[in-house]
């Protein structure tokens, strides 16, 4: 039997003028998803902001490196070219208004986190502080950067990672039920991990 084989719709994509709307290509979203954070950053003056991503990714285990994408303009590249340091923060979905709500913070505010519903703590190696309801923290120090246009891709190195007694506690699939690990897919619009799966090694294809 032939195995049927989807049409694909294609988008040519030829320079940087042309992809200002990337991901979105022709009002879809190009189904490429991204762990949605929130990124602690601090100014000169360690007045702290609280900014959620979605174009993240580790980048390298030795030495650690960890990378996410930003708009030149923000206040969280503007801070961490400013400082330094930033902490990643990976947040559950019973967050997620609290999320949004940081997403239209704007201006420069000392209780700009506490605005939100959210609880600043101290963080270990660095003065940026991590956010108390979130499960998970990487604690990092500038590495380098790289621009394209008004973008720009921040790439830290790992000085300490803290996590939920909780979120290491029982079976692989108890941590990730707790951890409720959440996604970008569209304007307004998550997924939710609630399930973990592994690969039977016997039968790799019994997906």
């Amino acid at each position: 039997m032939k195995k049927q084989i989807q049409e694909k719709i294609d988008f040519e994509i030829r320079g940087l003028n042309e992809i200002d709307t990337f991901p979105m290509l022709d009002n879809i979203h190009f189904p490429l998803i991204g762990q949605v954070v929130l990124v602690t950053s601090v100014n000169r003056e360690k007045i702290p902001n609280v900014a959620p991503k979605s174009w993240i990714s580790i980048f390298a285990r030795k030495p650690a490196i960890v990378g996410f994408g930003c708009n030149v303009n923000h206040d969280t590249s503007k801070n961490i070219l400013s400082t330094g340091e930033f902490v990643i923060n990976i947040p559950g979905a019973e967050l997620a208004k609290k999320i949004w709500r940081a997403s239209e913070s704007k201006g420069q505010d000392s209780k700009e986190i506490e605005k939100v519903g959210l609880t600043p703590i101290k963080s270990v190696k660095i003065t940026t502080p991590r956010i108390a309801e979130c499960k998970a923290h990487l604690e990092c120090s500038l590495d380098w950067t790289k621009k394209y246009g008004d973008e720009i891709i921040i790439f830290g190195k790992v000085l300490l990672a803290s996590i939920d007694k909780k979120a290491v506690e029982g079976t692989l699939e108890e941590r990730y039920k707790y951890l409720k690990l959440m996604a970008y897919l569209d304007e307004g619009v998550y997924g939710v991990i609630k399930t973990a799966q592994k690969i039977d090694q016997d039968n790799p294809t019994s997906l």
